[in-house]
């Protein structure tokens, strides 16, 4: 197995007192694989009018207000990201293009986001940079609540890894990306199945599965668990990630997620949605991605 390179990680900012938790994970994950990190801080400037209901018309910023924004962005990260050397971005316009555009210029290995954490009708109306990041994005993404234990102030750490796996080609993803992340941290993996089966015997073939697809070769590259619980997934998966104090989760994704941001869709949105720890998604063509930039940073 090789081992997880993780190089550079960008980390957008609204710049609000809640968003210094995605700064905080950030550096954390930065001090452990020695990665770059970039901060991208998106300010839409567009015409009056918007209330009207005239689509935006997004101008460009002068010099000296991207200086102005830079600044700024420095003063609110000095505290937190002290004695760490990063990259500032400012740009007017849509912060998600914004967003996916610097990533993939800098070739960005992870991007770090904390979510905004409305519910609800709010949600519906507002929908979610996060979400449409996600959509569009083809490198791993961190979200975190900014309702989760780690806005307390409480120093990231990772100790137990979740990985949900449904025996699709995107929890295959997902899981390889679990197992090297564990190997990185030397922490437990547990990989969780969630079976609409009630019968005990059912269930028991259930773990037999998951062992047989996971493979002989996956249970030797870490420490890794495997349970099989029944019931509704997401709500089965985020209840066990409450249960064993999991530290983060990691979940495969196709990039048909959050087609729709006023509605709960499938597991993998519901998990992102409402889960109270940082939770990784992996897009199916990330590994690939990152065998392609492997190659060329060779």
């Amino acid at each position: 197995m090789r081992e997880l390179q993780i190089d550079r990680i960008l980390v957008p900012t609204d710049l609000s007192e809640p968003g210094l938790i995605a700064l905080r994970y950030a550096r954390f994950l930065a001090g452990r694989f020695s990665a770059g990190l970039m901060l991208v801080y998106a300010e839409p400037m567009i015409f009056p009018g918007r209330e009207l209901g005239v689509l935006p018309a997004y101008v460009s910023a002068t010099p000296e207000h991207v200086n102005a924004l830079e600044l700024r962005i420095r003063t609110y990260a000095e505290e937190t990201l002290r004695g760490l050397t990063y990259i500032v971005a400012a740009t007017d316009g849509d912060p998600v293009p914004s967003i996916v555009h610097k990533a993939k210029e800098s070739q960005a290995d992870l991007i770090v986001m904390a979510t905004h954490g409305l519910r609800g009708w709010r949600r519906a109306i507002l929908g979610s940079v996060t979400e449409r990041v996600l959509h569009e994005q083809t490198c791993p993404v961190i979200s975190i609540s900014r309702s989760s234990d780690q806005a307390a102030n409480v120093p990231p750490s990772i100790t137990k890894i979740l990985c949900p796996i449904n025996f699709t080609p995107a929890a295959r993803v997902s899981l390889e990306y679990a197992a090297r992340l564990a190997a990185a941290f030397e922490c437990e993996l547990v990989v969780v199945h969630v079976t609409a089966q009630q019968d005990a015997i059912r269930a028991r073939a259930a773990e037999e599965d998951v062992r047989e697809w996971m493979g002989v070769e996956m249970l030797n590259r870490c420490s890794v668990r495997q349970l099989v619980l029944r019931g509704g997934p997401a709500e089965r998966v985020l209840d066990c990630a409450e249960d064993l104090n999991a530290d983060l989760m990691v979940i495969g994704a196709q990039h048909k997620m959050f087609r729709d941001v006023t509605t709960i869709g499938t597991t993998t949105e519901r998990i992102v949605r409402f889960a109270k720890i940082p939770v990784l998604t992996v897009p199916v063509a990330a590994i690939e991605a990152a065998s392609t930039v492997e190659v060329e940073r060779v």
